[in-house]
């Protein structure tokens, strides 16, 4: 007769390990749920899309940042033949001052602002651990994100950070790290990391790209950031007028450079889930399709857009009209600045149409701005000072606007083409519209002289008889006539003018 006990142990041993297999994977399932919990975002992106626009961008309508490097010095010496490396030793920023900068945005009515962090050079405008190609040891030898940051902090103003890499595979040198067995050397030729990748560009050089950016976000913390030209490479097609095909590749060239899908997905998830872990809302704004729709804000280069945009969108504007080529983003005085007037219009119709502008606003090599810059950004901080709360934190309304005047040459560079004559000029009969709660704003473009007839505001219109409760104009205590009739809206202007600029009518609907 078998003993029945001798089967026992082993009946135990196989409940006990049992046990703690389902104990251990539950484990194990704890772990990649908390792990999941902790960091929301995977890098890939249909868990990218899940990410929101925070609620506080959508009241941020003006920004200010700048264009500041060696190629201003290449500008500023006249001399096509300085080489980078020559204008980085020569880029000594002595008037560099990041409050003075700070209140220079302040005062042109900006409500958040930043550098540009690394533009293409080799050089990145922060203090690095990671390469001494950096503005703290060479050039200015100072921090120049870090000190912009500090201060923009300081007042609670949002920080925005640009990276525009574009052209970094055509200037590889000083991209990689020390600890790199591959470093590249700034004084030899270093084209053969352009095509080592199989024809493309070597994958070093991509981890230098992520490891560089990834610092500054570590060290700065910025609540927006911004990735420029190479990111995607998407807007080679939209220069070429490819627009209207959407995403359809046409014929001819396929060739697109960009930082591989993997790399976007890995820095944005790794961004957004930094975002997390300090307990606020951030964002990234892109040209274009450099990335899937629903994962950030699309940014249009010195350029406007059509009508409505059901989504909120970005234009960086550049300050400067483009008279004089290279480099017409940083400072030359040969490209004289937009005057207040023209930059107001353009902030007024962008905002009614959904959208925000950030102001390219280059200072000299020494680190200061010229008087005629200083001058029409008081001068917008002037009209913003008394219009303000019909721009800062509204929002669109029904209709845009109304009158003759409309964008001609809208998408990426379209503001900018021909000096900058293909800005709208707008009359007197064109009108924006912003609103926040029960306050619409009708913006006049122009003084219309005694009195103006809104259409769109008409008794048959989208506001019955009895919706207004009463008419003000900003910056104005006379007492403002006004009468609903079918036709429109006629109202009454003010003897005297409020302001230099675009005319607000603040209406009150009950």
């Amino acid at each position: 007769m078998k003993n029945p006990t001798k089967a026992i142990p082993f009946k135990l041993n196989t409940c006990i390990l049992f046990f703690l297999t389902v104990t251990l994977s539950f484990a194990q399932n704890s772990a990649t749920t908390s792990e999941k919990a902790a960091k929301p975002y995977q890098a890939d992106w249909s868990s990218l899309q899940k990410h929101t626009t925070p609620d506080w961008l959508y009241g941020m309508k003006f920004g200010i940042y700048f264009h500041w490097g060696p190629q201003t010095v290449q500008v500023a010496s006249k001399n096509p033949e300085m080489t980078v490396l020559e204008a980085i030793d020569a880029w000594k920023g002595e008037n560099f001052d990041a409050k003075k900068w700070v209140d220079l945005m302040q005062n042109a009515g900006a409500q958040f602002g930043g550098p540009v962090a690394w533009h293409g050079s080799g050089v990145v405008n922060w203090d690095s651990d990671i390469t001494d190609w950096n503005s703290v040891n060479k050039g200015p030898k100072v921090d120049i994100y870090g000190s912009l940051a500090k201060e923009l902090r300081k007042r609670n103003m949002p920080i925005i950070s640009s990276f525009h890499t574009g052209d970094f595979w055509s200037r590889m040198w000083g991209q990689l790290s020390k600890e790199d067995l591959t470093y590249l050397n700034p004084y030899e030729d270093n084209s053969k990391y352009a095509t080592a990748n199989e024809g493309r560009i070597a994958e070093a050089i991509f981890k230098a790209w992520f490891d560089r950016i990834s610092e500054a976000i570590d060290k700065y913390e910025p609540d927006m950031i911004w990735f420029d030209t190479g990111f995607g490479g998407t807007v080679k097609g939209e220069l070429k007028k490819y627009t209207d095909r959407g995403r359809l590749l046409p014929e001819g060239d396929n060739e697109l450079i960009s930082v591989p899908e993997s790399y976007q997905q890995k820095l944005i998830s790794d961004y957004f889930n930094k975002g997390q872990e300090l307990g606020k809302e951030v964002e990234v704004f892109y040209k274009t399709h450099d990335i899937p729709p629903g994962i950030g804000i699309r940014d249009i280069e010195d350029g406007n857009l059509l009508g409505m945009q059901y989504d909120p969108w970005m234009a960086d504007i550049n300050m400067q009209r483009h008279f004089e080529w290279p480099s017409t983003w940083f400072y030359n005085p040969v490209n004289k600045v937009k005057d207040a007037g023209t930059l107001i219009d353009m902030l007024v119709d962008m905002t009614s149409k959904n959208g925000r502008m950030l102001l390219n606003v280059p200072p000299k090599a020494d680190g200061s701005f010229p008087e005629e810059t200083k001058k029409e950004l008081y001068a917008m901080g002037d009209w913003l000072k008394i219009n303000g709360e019909a721009i800062y934190n509204t929002m669109p309304w029904i209709f845009y606007g109304e009158g003759p005047t409309e964008v001609t040459n809208p998408g990426h560079h379209g503001q900018g083409k021909e000096r900058g004559e293909l800005i709208p000029k707008y009359t007197s009969e064109d009108i924006r519209f912003t609103q926040n709660g029960k306050n619409l704003y009708a913006i006049c473009m122009e003084w219309p002289g005694e009195q103006i007839t809104i259409r769109t505001l008409g008794s048959k219109g989208k506001l019955y008889p009895n919706d207004i409760k009463s008419i003000s104009m900003l910056g104005s205590s006379e007492s403002i006539k006004w009468e609903q009739k079918t036709e429109g809206l006629v109202v009454q202007f003010p003897k005297e003018k409020p302001c230099d600029f675009a005319y607000v009518l603040k209406i009150e609907r009950r």
